[in-house]
């Protein structure tokens, strides 16, 4: 309104001059206008001429804007209500965010589909409502929305995929979750987040070979926090060496695939050589990286599982053992593990000392139990053994509470 009345202003002052500059022009000759059109003539200065014609042009501007007014005026009016509209649409979305940040689950559905049929961007509207509906454990509801959102903008494909698979995820239901990331990956096979969900997916449902095969691209564009991706790491490959059974041949040949720097990892190779400990397997190459691994970075857990390893020659094996008592005398996994291998070796006095010396470093249950089984067993003691079998159950007893 503003801007009509300085350009009317304008126009005015425009005319003024216009006016005044005629006035001056034929100050001293007037001159004559003749008009004649059928018997009808029309005689006047050539100033009023001029202005009468000024006037003219002006009025026939204004009757022409005031026509194309009436012409435009339904077009203008169905503008001006679809901007009204609109505005509560935004109104209704913005509230709906609100609800849905504040917990506010059934009112925040509500605001989110009330006016989405006259929104602008209705997908917005599907994939929040189908947030809140999954807060509501209202899941039937949920699916809908997803459904509405891809029939509004089917181009989406990408987002409502996401949106669904990370409801799914929550929902536990991870295998339709993995079926939904499964599909979007062959769409998008470099996308990021697709690819995390789906190390997720298969993490959750303990497909180990498949998340080993994924967590390379994982780790190389950084998708997860270090110590987030080594737990998946390790799990995956634990699960793969799970999976190659009671095979030695097959379970070395999993362990042999893989990655390099997670066969350096302690736990891994505890769990490795725990392995080889149960199924009294032997494998001079597999020891030598025990040893090495040993050498590198001490372990108490190595060591530990290093003495239940039975390798051909026992005597050798605590050779090399023997040699780390200068640097680790006192350890008492160390001496424990020294003890067993004097075991496998029938060296049942050293066995004995072995045993003893893991004890006075600290007293754990595992050296109780084999000092126990030693004088039951080789020692024919058994008032020595049941006093070792008891004071271990005493140390177990301890150790659970």
């Amino acid at each position: 309104m503003v801007k009509f009345f300085i350009r009317l202003l304008l126009l005015v002052l425009l005319l003024a001059v216009i006016v005044l500059g005629a006035v001056l022009l034929v100050r001293d000759d007037p001159g004559l206008v003749l008009l004649r059109y059928r018997g009808w003539e029309v005689e006047t200065s050539l100033a009023v001429a001029v202005i009468a014609l000024i006037g003219a042009v002006i009025v026939v501007h204004f009757a022409l804007r005031f026509v194309r007014g009436l012409l435009r005026l339904p077009r203008n009016m169905k503008n001006r209500s679809q901007s009204r509209r609109y505005a509560k649409v935004r109104r209704q979305l913005t509230q709906g965010l609100i609800d849905l940040a504040e917990g506010r689950f059934e009112q925040a559905e509500n605001n989110l589909v009330r006016l989405v049929d006259f929104s602008e961007s209705p997908l917005v509207h599907y994939l929040l409502a189908a947030r809140a509906a999954q807060l509501q454990g209202k899941h039937d509801a949920r699916d809908n929305y997803l459904k509405a959102a891809h029939d509004a903008n089917p181009d989406a494909e990408l987002a409502i995929g996401v949106t669904q698979a990370e409801l799914q995820l929550a929902h536990l239901q991870t295998e339709q979750a993995l079926a939904t990331l499964t599909h979007l990956h062959s769409v998008a096979p470099k996308h990021d987040y697709v690819t995390m969900l789906l190390a997720r997916a298969y993490h959750e449902l303990r497909d180990w070979r498949a998340l080993v095969e994924l967590l390379p691209a994982v780790r190389r564009k950084k998708l997860l926090r270090p110590a987030r991706l080594r737990e998946l790491e390790l799990s995956g490959c634990r699960g793969v060496l799970e999976l190659a059974g009671g095979n030695q041949q097959d379970f070395e040949s999993a362990w042999s695939k893989l990655p390099k720097d997670l066969q350096s990892d302690p736990s891994l190779l505890r769990y490795y050589f725990e392995r080889f400990a149960q199924q009294g397997w032997s494998n001079s190459k597999a020891e030598q990286v025990l040893l090495k691994a040993i050498d590198q970075q001490w372990d108490d857990g190595l060591i530990e599982v290093y003495g239940r390893y039975q390798a051909r020659d026992a005597t050798t094996q605590m050779a090399r053992v023997e040699k780390w008592l200068d640097d680790y005398g006192h350890n008492e996994q160390l001496l424990l593990t020294l003890g067993r291998i004097s075991v496998r070796a029938r060296l049942w006095g050293k066995a004995q000392n072995y045993f003893e010396a893991s004890l006075g470093a600290s007293a754990t249950a595992a050296a109780c139990m084999e000092l126990a089984s030693l004088f039951e067993q080789q020692l024919q003691q058994p008032e020595k053994a049941a006093e070792y079998y008891q004071q271990g159950l005493k140390l177990c007893l301890e150790n659970k509470s």
